[in-house]
This record gives structure tokens, sequence and C-alpha cells, in this order.
């Protein structure tokens, strides 16, 4: 009988922790009418554009691997007079792999801070698989409510 129990507790403890994963968002694109060389010139062009200072972003830029990760943030906000301790920033990693053909898109460690001078109550921290971000405390509906925001 202890076994048993010691088996459930510890069969309970992996589920939370696999609910708990770190959200990742990946996809495969197709360019079948484009090389490695034109899908790498592409996706430079696409960081200089969508960010301020690509130079500040991209920590590794590897033309012949065919890899470039950077670590961007982007402004947040949810609305409303109730959200604005949530007012912050969500910090996040781009992975590209790009091969002829094709290239992989990966958004991961998605990751919620608040602005200076906001509760420091009110920082999510890394966004997650699980259905809920908060279980418990005061706070926990307009919690789900921004973690949900920030997954869409």
């Amino acid at each position: 009988m202890k076994k048993l129990f010691t088996l459930s507790i510890a069969l309970f403890i992996a589920i939370m922790a696999i609910a708990r994963e770190p959200l990742t968002y990946s996809k495969v694109i197709q360019a079948d009418s484009l090389d490695k060389t034109s899908i790498y010139v592409a996706l430079r062009a696409w960081f200089s554009e969508t960010y301020k200072s690509s130079n500040a972003v991209i920590q590794m830029d590897d033309k012949d691997a065919g890899v470039i990760i950077g670590k961007a943030t982007t402004k947040y906000s949810y609305g409303g007079l109730v959200y604005r301790c949530y007012e912050g920033y969500v910090n996040y990693t781009v992975k590209v792999q790009i091969r002829d053909g094709r290239y992989k898109a990966e958004v991961s460690n998605i990751n919620h801070e608040v602005l200076p001078g906001n509760s420091k109550g009110c920082i999510l921290g890394l966004i997650t698989t699980a259905e809920k971000h908060s279980e418990k405390g005061a706070q926990k509906a307009y919690e789900n409510k921004v973690a949900d925001d920030i997954k869409t």
C-alpha cells in the first residue's frame, strides 16, 4: 500500500511538471523555389524591419549553419484600469533554422515582466503550457486572462 501511495505521488508530480513546460510555438514554412542563401537574406531583412535594432536582438547569426537566434522584447498592455499593473514587457527568443526550400521558425522562452513602479506581484514570469497560469490567490482570474492574452 505504501508503494502504491508513493507511486501515485510521483505520478502526480510528473504530470504537474509536464503541464508547466515552457510554451513554445514552432512552424516549418515551405519555400520550395528558394535556396538557403535567399531564405537567409529574406529572414535577416525581416529581423531588420521587425525590430528597432536587429543587431541588439540577434544573439547568434551563422549563415553557413543556417541558424539565426534572437532575444527580443515587446511592450505589453492588456488594457483596462484593473490590468494596469500587468503593463510591461514580454521577452522571448526567436530561433530560425534554414535549409534549401524551407525554414523552421520557433518562438520560446516567453517571459512577462512589468514596468518599473508596478507591483512585483503582477509579474507573470515564464509563460507555460499550463491551461491556467495561476490556481490560487486573489488575482488568479486577472493573471489567467493576461496569460491567455500573451499566449494568443
